[in-house]
């Protein structure tokens, strides 16, 4: 049993799992194993996976398991647990590259009593990197961020696997990945995000996120809904509503939500100093802002435009700098890195 599984959903990934592959490998400890799922494939997506692996010398470091059909990402992952035994287990998709550095970060955070651990992402379109700054978060402020937003990306997860299965892995709703971090976070796990960059993040344009039904369906969700309500009430003392179902309320009602919501979030900012109370009431005043301006496609007579990967479960904001790899994360959507059916699916 190796120590670390990392654990890839794969469909209909041809023309870049050769890429994600080598660089895993490369970058993976020894006590390591890379698991794929070929979700349904309908092109060479396991041959390419394997001639990657042949190329590198590591055929025996990596196994296929084919899955015909695709049940979506949620049961790929928890088919990829249910296939692996190891003490830890960390994410990739098929469309990014690991940085060298990645997994020795994250497993010297692990080793050093952490839960579950995220690095920074830079994102790439095409040959453009979007490098900033990246910030960490502690995990004694990690709940709160979950409060605004999804401040991670799904493939630069490294975990152990006990929390996961006491979690009872990921479950079968819309932002798979936003609604295990909250899971994790209400069950008090101890969840940072490491300020090192981690992984190349590929943006495209045909990721689930892009979807204006998948993310109505992630904002709607009542299972997550319930989750974020018992999140908020440990942290801040009472239930609240997520700001995606506050900012598509009527104007009035808008108002009223949104005063309670900083109301509540600010004396549980104040509580912390430093760079991690800055980032907070940064996070806040954007989110507030984009509740407020926000205006439902029916009463704009149009659909919601497709959000980057990394602001994946939320409309699109009002215009600000780029941040990638921001100082926030604004991994909003899991944008994961969800056609990646995967993360991503952060939907806050």
């Amino acid at each position: 049993m190796p120590e670390l599984s990392i654990l890839l959903p794969a469909r209909n990934a041809a023309s870049t799992i050769a890429q994600a592959v080598a660089s895993t490998l490369r970058a993976m400890p020894r006590d390591a194993e890379l698991v794929i799922v070929d979700d349904g494939s309908q092109d060479a997506t396991a041959h390419e996976a394997t001639a990657a692996a042949e190329r590198a010398g590591q055929a025996g470091k990596m196994r296929i398991i084919r899955h015909e059909g695709s049940g979506g990402v949620a049961q790929a992952l928890n088919l990829l647990l249910d296939a692996t035994d190891s003490a830890l287990v960390a994410r990739m998709d098929a469309d990014d590259q690991c940085l060298p550095w990645r997994f020795t970060r994250s497993l010297a955070a692990l080793h050093a009593g952490d839960d579950m651990v995220f690095t920074q992402i830079i994102e790439t379109r095409g040959r453009r990197l979007s490098p900033q700054p990246p910030f960490g978060i502690a995990p004694e402020v990690f709940g709160l961020h979950l409060l605004l937003t999804n401040p991670v990306s799904h493939p630069t997860m490294l975990a152990k696997r006990e929390l996961l299965n006491a979690l009872g892995g990921y479950r079968h709703v819309p932002a798979e990945d936003y609604d295990l971090w909250m899971r994790a976070a209400l069950a008090g796990a101890k969840i940072r995000r490491l300020p090192v960059w981690g992984l190349l993040y590929r943006m495209h344009d045909t990721q689930i996120t892009a979807s204006s039904q998948w993310r109505r369906d992630s904002w709607e969700s009542p299972e997550q809904a319930a989750v974020f309500a018992q999140l908020s009430e440990g942290l801040v003392g009472r239930p609240l509503e997520r700001l995606v179902r506050i900012a598509s309320m009527p104007p009035v009602q808008k108002a009223t939500a949104l005063a309670e919501f900083h109301r509540a979030l600010v004396p549980a900012i104040d509580r912390h100093d430093g760079v991690a109370a800055w980032l907070l009431r940064r996070k806040l005043n954007e989110r507030l802002a984009w509740a407020r301006s926000y205006v439902p496609a029916e009463d704009r007579g149009q659909t919601p435009q497709g959000a980057a990967r990394n602001e994946g479960s939320v409309p699109p904001a009002p215009p600000r700098p780029h941040i990638g790899a921001s100082p926030e994360g604004d991994a909003e959507s899991s944008v994961n890195s969800d056609a990646r059916a995967t993360q991503e699916g952060s939907a806050q």
